[in-house]
């Protein structure tokens, strides 16, 4: 859907130049940071009439009188004009652009004076999102599209390969316990030190057997062997 930005300034509370240029640079922000059409709205104008603000947009000499006057009566010094005012007047100057493409109009909330205009503004940041900011729009978001999926298929790369990498990894096995009990008489070799049956007899319990000068008896205990 089309989509525009709409800032209300309280008209009433921005007749001081230093609120205004406030006002203006958060505007300003706003506009660069959403990348929208915008719309700024003066409110309040049964209050005060916005003229004067269109003004200090359209002349930067009647702001300078603005401030000017505003600093009569202040504590800056007469040697010349203060830190806040140099600030302004720089201000002022850096958002001239800003202000040349920038569409304004002055409402009233409580008596809906104005209202024609605004809706005619925003019929026309409506044209300006279709044949401008839409199509820029829609530029960025293949492109991030594109890079998302490009992503997405290094990390699948990366994937396969480390899978691959794994499953040709051998892991090395361990070496084989000379001392491993030995489990059936099938095990037991002719030789030397074949494993020697020492029969039953009285008082020496059960059955026992010496392998490799390890003692085993019946009972499943092992120990070395007596010399």
């Amino acid at each position: 859907m089309p989509c525009c930005v709409a800032y209300v300034i309280d008209t009433a509370r921005t007749a001081s130049p230093t609120t205004f240029m406030s006002n203006m640079l958060y505007a300003c922000s706003i506009l660069y940071k959403t990348r929208l059409p915008f719309v700024l709205v003066f409110n309040k104008t049964d209050v005060l009439d916005h003229r004067f603000a269109l003004e200090w947009m359209q002349d930067f000499e009647a702001f300078q009188a603005a401030l000017a006057k505003a600093r009569e009566g202040s504590s800056a010094s007469e040697d010349g004009p203060s830190y806040m005012s140099s600030l302004m007047n720089s201000m002022s100057l850096v958002l001239d652009t800003f202000y040349q493409n920038l569409r304004t109009v002055g409402v009233s909330a409580m008596t809906g004076a104005g209202m024609d205009d605004f809706f005619a503004a925003i019929d026309e940041a409506r044209q300006e999102y279709e044949t401008e900011y839409k199509p820029e729009l829609e530029r960025l978001t293949a492109e991030r599209a594109k890079q998302r999926e490009a992503s997405k298929q290094e990390q699948l790369a990366r994937l396969v390969k480390d899978m691959n990498v794994t499953g040709k990894t051998t892991r090395p096995q361990p070496p084989a316990d000379d001392d491993d009990e030995i489990d059936s008489d099938d095990d037991w070799d002719e030789g030397p030190d074949a494993p020697r049956t020492e029969p039953d007899g009285p008082g020496r319990g059960p059955q026992r057997r010496v392998f490799g000068g390890i003692e085993e008896d019946g009972l499943g205990a092992r120990w070395p062997a007596p010399k």
